[in-house]
């Protein structure tokens, strides 16, 4: 009786641990946007909108799941992100307020 109550505790507890968050989810889930690239997109505009949020100090985190690159962050600092125009290209910023020009 007492090895089968502790088998159901076991059994219990890894239930619960799976229902858990990983360390990574939960770093995700502390940001409440998120901007999602396909993975196709460049690596020189990748760069240059990474280095853009970073001197504009935005906190962020960066995620990849099959087939896009996540980039997680707070509400309010879209103007400082990719965004996807009318146009179907990606620019950095929201639409027709560009912060930053890459030709610059």
């Amino acid at each position: 009786m007492t090895k089968h109550q502790i088998t159901q505790l076991v059994s219990e507890d890894r239930k619960l641990a799976d229902r858990q968050p990983t360390g990574i989810e939960q770093l995700r889930s502390s940001f409440d946007a998120e901007v999602h690239l396909p993975k196709e997109i460049s690596r020189e505009f990748l760069s240059a909108a990474l280095l853009w949020a970073i001197d504009n100090k935005v906190d962020f985190g960066l995620f990849h799941e099959a087939g896009k690159i996540i980039i997680a962050h707070f509400g309010g600092d879209e103007i400082y992100l990719p965004s996807r125009w009318s146009d179907k290209r990606w620019h950095i910023g929201l639409e027709d307020r560009e912060p930053f020009d890459p030709g610059d």
